[in-house]
C-alpha cells in the first residue's frame, strides 16, 4: 500500500498510533506532505509543537488502523 492511500496533508492523528512516533509519543500530528513512500507529520500541540516527523514503510500499515489514528475519542 502507498502512503498517499493512506494519508492526505491535512489529516490528523491522534494519540499513540502503536508507538510508530515512539513509545512516549501521544501528542496529536497533521499531516503536510505526503508521498508514495513516506509522510511528513508536523505536531499541533505539546513540547514538539512546529517540529515534524517522517513516517515511511507503507508496506507495513493497512487501511483499518490508520483509520483508528485518525479517530479522535473524546
Amino acid at each position: 500500500m502507498l502512503m498517499s492511500e493512506l494519508f492526505s496533508v491535512g489529516d490528523t492523528i491522534y494519540g499513540f498510533c502503536n508507538g510508530y512516533f515512539g513509545r512516549d509519543d501521544y501528542d496529536d500530528k497533521v499531516c503536510v506532505i505526503v508521498t508514495p513512500r513516506y509522510a511528513v507529520f508536523e505536531y499541533t500541540l505539546g513540547d514538539y509543537m512546529g517540529n515534524a516527523v517522517v513516517l515511511n514503510n507503507p508496506e507495513r500499515f493497512d487501511l483499518e488502523t490508520i483509520n483508528e489514528w485518525k479517530c479522535k475519542i473524546k
